[in-house]
């Protein structure tokens, strides 16, 4: 992942995910100088804003609020949400818990995804068969 230049993204952004993070999650995990936005016609609350391409060649605008801590993910119109989803959480090691909001057409990955890891089950051995003691018409 690396800061891009301002001319390399000419087409409309538009959301795709917002989260919760902290300034220190934010500096740890977007580790290059993002511009300051005080404008109160350009954002709506002090934020800190960057163009940033991802190591596939993604492009997204990474949007953070000072007072809410809110950050907003923005990616061109005909970028595909779920994959460039996938690009991300392979760089950014974001949990499920702080996201707050995501577009209807994007998917998380599936280790994002997962309320819980478990262990699978075990399957059943070739050659065994399971038993019921419960026959049927019975109730037992």
């Amino acid at each position: 992942m690396r800061i891009a230049q301002a001319d390399e993204l000419q087409v409309n952004a538009l959301p795709v995910l917002s989260a919760q993070i902290s300034e220190s999650e934010l500096s740890k995990w977007f580790p290059f100088k993002l511009h300051r936005l005080t404008h109160p016609q350009e954002v709506a609350e002090p934020s800190k804003a960057a163009l940033i391409r991802l190591d596939t060649g993604d492009y997204f605008v990474l949007f953070w609020g000072e007072i809410s801590n809110q950050m907003i993910l923005r990616i061109p119109e005909a970028t595909n949400a779920s994959k460039f989803l996938i690009a991300f959480f392979k760089e950014v090691p974001l949990p499920r818990s702080r996201i707050l909001w995501r577009r209807n057409d994007a998917r998380l990955p599936r280790q994002v995804a997962a309320k819980e890891v478990s262990v699978p089950r075990r399957t059943k051995r070739a050659g065994t068969a399971s038993v019921s003691t419960r026959t049927r018409g019975t109730k037992n």
